[in-house]
C-alpha cells in the first residue's frame, strides 16, 4: 500500500505519515526540506522516499505528477500550505501571492489529478488539509482564511461530483483549530487559545479519513465552532476572531 503526502516534513503531515507507516503503507514524501524525517527510526525511514519540490511553482506540481505518473498510490494527502498575520498596510504582498499559489493553486493541479487517477481505477482517498480558518473570515489572516476557505469549498464540490457518478473513491478536509506546531513561527503570530498537538490531529485525520468521512474536525470547541459558523454573520464572526491570535512585532 502507497500513500504520498505533501508537506509531510514537520507538523501533521509528519505525524499523519508516521501513522500510515504503522498501518502498514509505505509514504512518498514531499516538502522543499527534509525536516523531521530526518528523526524518524531506521525502521520506519525503510517505509518513507523522500522527494524535493517546490509547489509553490506551477512547473514543479506538472514535475511531481509526471514524475509519480507510475506510482500505484492509494491515498493522496494534501497537506502543504502556510500562513500569514499582519496588518493589510505591512504584510508582504509577494508572500501573500506564494501562499495562494501553495495553499490553492497546487491544492488544484495536484488533487485534481490523483482524483482522476483513482476514479480512473475506482479506488483511493484524498485527504485535504484545509483549517477551522474555512468556517470564517478573520481580520490581520484574512488572505490565509480566504486560501482556505478555498480549500472547503473545491472538496465539497468534489465531494459531490463522487456521489453522483457513484465512486468509491473518497474525499475528505481536515479542519483543525490551533495546533502545535512552527505554523506560529512561519506566520509570525502567536495564539491566544490552547492548541491542539499535532500527535492527535494526525491520527485523527486518518482514523476518519479511513472511515471515509467528508469534514474531519478534530477537538469539541472546534466543532462547536463550525456549527455556529453557519449560522452567525460573517460580519460577527470578524469581530469575534478579532482576537484569536497576536501579531508578532
Amino acid at each position: 500500500m502507497k500513500a504520498l503526502i505533501t508537506g509531510a516534513s514537520s507538523g501533521i503531515g509528519y505525524e499523519m505519515a508516521k501513522e500510515l507507516i504503522r498501518l502498514g503503507y509505505d509514504i512518498y514524501c514531499v516538502s522543499r526540506k527534509e525536516g523531521d524525517l530526518v528523526n524518524l527510526s531506521e525502521k520506519e525511514k525503510s517505509h518513507i522516499e523522500f522527494h524535493s519540490y517546490d509547489l509553490t511553482k506551477e512547473s514543479e506540481c506538472f514535475r511531481l505528477l509526471d514524475e509519480t505518473k507510475d506510482l500505484d498510490l492509494d491515498i493522496y494527502i494534501n497537506n502543504s500550505g502556510f500562513g500569514d498575520i499582519g496588518y493589510i498596510t505591512s504584510t508582504d504582498i509577494n508572500k501573500e501571492i506564494d501562499m495562494i499559489k501553495l495553499n490553492d493553486i497546487a491544492l488544484v493541479i495536484l488533487t485534481k489529478e490523483y482524483l482522476k487517477r483513482f476514479i480512473k481505477k475506482d479506488k483511493g482517498r484524498v485527504l485535504v488539509t484545509a483549517s477551522a480558518a474555512a468556517f470564517g473570515c478573520a481580520p490581520y489572516m484574512s488572505c490565509y482564511y480566504a486560501t482556505k476557505s478555498f480549500c472547503y469549498s473545491l472538496v465539497h464540490g468534489y465531494y459531490r461530483e463522487l456521489k453522483n457518478m457513484k465512486s468509491h473513491v473518497t474525499i475528505s478536509v481536515l479542519c483543525p483549530g490551533p495546533v502545535k506546531t512552527r505554523f506560529e513561527e512561519k506566520a509570525n503570530t502567536k495564539f491566544n487559545v490552547k492548541p491542539l498537538s499535532q500527535e492527535y490531529v494526525g491520527k485523527y485525520a486518518i482514523k476518519k479519513m479511513m472511515k471515509g468521512k467528508l469534514e474531519v474536525v478534530p477537538g469539541t470547541s472546534i466543532k462547536l465552532l463550525h456549527a455556529i459558523s453557519h449560522v452567525v454573520p460573517k460580519k460577527l464572526i470578524t469581530k469575534v476572531l478579532n482576537k484569536s491570535a497576536s501579531i508578532i512585532k
